[in-house]
């Protein structure tokens, strides 16, 4: 991620007053405008101090009687720190913490175009800080999701169900793991084009994920087929919850942007249920696999238990 410059927060409206100014005509220029610095320029306007507020307090304790005569000679700040409108904000930031200063005037070309302030360089950061873990974010969630879908993507599903198992094998809660195949689904990419096939996939995700617990994994295993992990208390929340879910699809009017007919999709679905028996999440899944499977060869439609088998 490109860091901002600092020509993208610099402060243009830069209050130039010369050498020769008096202090109290300072004063009342900074009051005026709401600034707490002008920048001391010569007579080509390059920068040769700055005269902050503090530097006011100080001369008026320091001088006293002679506050009127006092001009921006007496109390700039000099020799200056100058940055490049190209200069990156990090930077900034260092030339600041360096010098323990809280401005720094803007010099292009031996010309001043602009001030920086500690404030301005501060609040850049923190967003450009707060950008970077968006995008991080963004990222870590990409690594995880099926792009089309929404879903966890198969790699993120199998790390999960690792976790899953063992806490099963540790704690004894039993855990499911349901495996959902749509029905004849070449049928449509055949009948209504791969776009269409893909718009029922994205719906179909839409419905396992409102249909599903919470705390339960959803995800795109393959290219039609899905998965769901999750706790249970006993086989038939799984069944139960395989079967509502089968039910409202078959129920579901689906149609396309390219063809508004509307058509009916079904599914089909296997599950297994961990028990102290199954030596790895592998056998756990190709458990699930083959109770679909099994629900394939019955006439599809329909929920299966690998305890069937």
């Amino acid at each position: 991620m490109q860091i901002p410059k600092v020509e993208q927060i610099m402060f243009r409206d830069v209050l130039k007053v010369n050498r020769n100014e008096i202090a109290i005509k300072i004063c009342e220029a900074m009051d005026k405008h709401r600034l707490g610095a002008v920048v001391v320029v010569d007579k080509d306007d390059y920068p040769i101090g700055i005269v902050t507020e503090r530097d006011i307090i100080k001369a008026i304790i320091s001088y006293k009687e002679k506050t009127p005569y006092i001009t921006a000679g007496d109390i700039m700040s000099s020799p200056l720190v100058t940055l490049n409108p190209d200069d990156d904000i990090e930077f900034a930031f260092i030339q600041l913490s360096l010098n323990r200063i809280r401005r720094i005037p803007v010099v292009k070309d031996n010309k001043l175009v602009g001030i920086v302030s500690y404030r301005d360089i501060s609040n850049a950061l923190r967003k450009n800080l707060y950008k970077l873990q968006e995008k991080t974010e963004n990222l870590e969630i990409q690594v995880i999701t099926d792009p089309l879908t929404g879903l966890y993507n198969k790699r993120y599903v199998n790390e999960q169900i690792k976790i899953l198992f063992n806490l099963s094998k540790r704690t004894n809660q039993p855990m499911a793991v349901i495996m959902i195949d749509i029905d004849f689904f070449k049928n449509v990419n055949d009948t209504y084009g791969h776009l269409c096939g893909d718009e029922v996939l994205k719906k179909i995700a839409i419905i396992l994920k409102e249909k599903s617990r919470e705390i339960n994994i959803v995800g795109r295993y393959g290219g039609e087929e899905f998965i769901i992990l999750g706790p249970i208390s006993d086989y038939k929340s799984a069944y139960y919850s395989a079967e509502r879910i089968r039910s409202v699809i078959e129920n579901t009017l689906f149609s396309c942007e390219e063809n508004k007919k509307q058509f009916t999709i079904t599914i089909s679905a296997g599950i297994s249920i961990w028990n102290p028996k199954i030596n790895n999440y592998k056998e756990l899944i190709k458990q699930a696999d083959d109770a679909l499977y099994l629900a394939k060869r019955s006439g599809r439609n329909q929920v299966r238990m690998f305890n069937e088998l």
